[in-house]
């Protein structure tokens, strides 16, 4: 939605992958009620002579979820690749994918991206791009890993869950969510795909990524818990949202009090002006990824209450 800049340079990488000529592939955009010119640039792509491109309009913003699951509906293959829209691939990464889904029988994959060097300006971008499945090594993956910047699974199964809960209106945890019910209803194990890693060129400010975090425990973060509350432990998740059968430790309590201090209000902002090495790496960074750890429990927990306030 409305990034037909960041578009450009993900479709651009997708048209240069080759995953071998006996095999036919396709990439489906969904735009999702676009007002700068994203339509006028897919309608042309679409048309251009061997285009893989199937556009997706549902005529309205219709938010993360029911937006992939229209595209997965449109989709015809074997396996759906899972890209956000300012994901770039290099070149050989949906011949990677296909060979660890081909090796597996319930198999999904996992891969990761790191932010685009010439974006990197602050430390937090160190964090961002150390989370997930870049902390792992080829092999599996737990399901909570799976994110839709890069990832796959057999479209049959996909499509025989219902696929993602459109229910998840807001930003976040939809992607794991739908991880949950493959692994728990259909059996599926996810494997890391290491390598080739693909480049994130979306700019995110310090800011910008807390407040997604925010948003996340408003909206996402409770309906998740209603779904899966034996995940949410799992998670680590628990010190910031109550779920059944989960005493309240110690931790927590610290956690949920610093949450709602002024000092865990002004994490982010210590964050944000937390000295760097000329890379624009973080010092003490031991340190740094345990304040920043805090710092998103907090922001989950400052988004939890504001929901139970209105609840």
């Amino acid at each position: 939605m409305n990034k037909r800049g960041l578009l450009a340079e993900t479709l651009a990488a997708l048209m240069e992958q080759d995953i071998g000529l006996a095999k036919s592939w396709e990439i489906v955009v969904v735009n999702d009620g676009s007002t700068d010119d994203t339509a006028e640039y897919l309608a042309a792509a679409e048309a251009a002579p061997d285009s893989r491109l199937v556009v997706v309009s549902p005529g309205h913003n219709v938010g993360r979820a029911k937006a992939r699951n229209l595209g997965a509906r449109a989709a015809q293959g074997r396996f759906i690749v899972f890209l956000d829209d300012d994901i770039v691939a290099p070149s050989g990464l949906l011949a990677a994918h296909l060979e660890l889904l081909l090796a597996r029988d319930h198999c999904g994959t996992i891969g990761y991206a790191v932010t685009a060097e010439r974006l990197v300006d602050a430390p937090h971008f160190y964090y961002m791009d150390s989370r997930g499945t870049a902390r792992l090594a080829a092999g599996p993956a737990p399901a909570r890993y799976f994110v839709t910047q890069n990832a796959a699974v057999p479209r049959e199964a996909f499509l025989a869950i219902g696929g993602f809960d459109e229910n998840f209106s807001a930003y976040g945890f939809e992607d794991m969510e739908v991880a949950f019910r493959l692994e728990d209803e259909m059996g599926l194990r996810f494997r890391v795909l290491p390598s080739p890693v693909p480049s994130h060129v979306h700019h995110h400010t310090v800011s910008e990524y807390f407040a997604k975090k925010v948003e996340c425990g408003r909206y996402s973060l409770p309906h998740l818990a209603q779904l899966h509350p034996q995940r949410i432990r799992e998670m680590n998740l628990h010190h910031v949202i109550d779920v059944p059968g989960v005493t309240l430790g110690l931790l927590s309590r610290l956690i949920r009090i610093l949450a709602s201090s002024p000092l865990g209000w002004r994490l982010p902002d210590l964050l944000a002006h937390w000295p760097t090495r000329h890379s624009s790496a973080p010092m003490f960074c031991r340190l740094y990824v345990q304040v920043m750890n805090l710092a998103v429990l907090c922001a989950y927990r400052a988004g939890v209450t504001e929901s139970a306030r209105k609840d």
